[in-house]
């Protein structure tokens, strides 16, 4: 009951700064209920086992620079090879590059920003499936349950089609493979934030349009991920003991 009360306190707070920043285009009220939000999970895991961020697989002891740095570059290939295949096959092509200075002025805030949105889903979508049903199912159930609860978070793209929504379910089992394995949510933040990022300057910031009426975007992009899902459980699988 303790897991289903903090599930809904640290939604109503998710979504209070996503509404925020897409509705009120309020940046000071999107970073108000952040930091409302891991306050939250901070009293919320003090309430369940008194111990804060541990609680939420986020112990400050355990983080390491590997966990940045393996999440980064799975981050980053994760987009990195289908928006490269999109371009080599005329599915997407570059409109506008801004200069180097131009790019870094309209990363950074994103960057920052998105920091505190990844971590703070993490915890919603996935630390908390895993700590209710830990020991309870199979691992590739909760995996399942996360990766539903991932989909139905995005509650503004529910609508969008089923190929947005099989990328949104793939991403979310691909997120939750490295806490399965590690029962640490590092690696899968720093693979969520470096995402992110990649993404929205190689399609914001970086200016593409699509260029196909047959194969999209998102369908490659969902093929990459099936194709990558047992890339990563086998490389975190290998390397678990050394993350745990």
């Amino acid at each position: 009951m303790k897991t289903v009360i903090s599930f809904i306190v640290l939604f109503c707070m998710y979504h209070a700064a996503e509404y925020m920043l897409l509705f009120e285009n309020s940046v000071a009220g999107f970073f108000i209920f952040q930091l409302l939000f891991f306050i939250a999970a901070w009293f919320l895991g003090n309430w369940q086992c008194k111990n804060g961020f541990t609680f939420w697989r986020l112990s400050l002891s355990k983080l390491k620079l590997r966990h940045f740095l393996l999440g980064t570059f799975l981050g980053i290939t994760l987009y990195a090879v289908p928006l490269a295949i999109s371009l080599y096959l005329g599915v997407e092509k570059v409109a506008k590059i801004p200069e180097g200075t131009e790019m870094l002025k309209l990363s950074a805030p994103f960057a920052f920003g998105v920091l505190f949105s990844s971590f703070s889903e993490d915890i919603l979508t996935r630390a908390t499936v895993f700590n209710f049903f830990e020991g309870k199912i199979k691992m590739r159930w909760i995996a399942v349950v996360s990766a539903s609860v991932y989909l139905c978070n995005h509650i503004y793209r529910l609508a969008d089609g089923w190929d947005t929504l099989s990328y949104i379910f793939l991403l979310g089992i691909l997120f939750v493979i490295p806490l399965l394995l590690t029962k640490n949510l590092w690696i899968t933040g720093f693979m969520h934030w470096s995402g992110n990022i990649f993404f929205y300057v190689t399609h914001n910031v970086i200016q593409t349009e699509s260029n196909s009426q047959g194969l999209t975007s998102n369908q490659i992009f969902a093929l990459w991920i099936l194709l990558l899902i047992p890339g990563v459980y086998l490389l975190c699988l290998k390397l678990r003991l050394k993350f745990i």
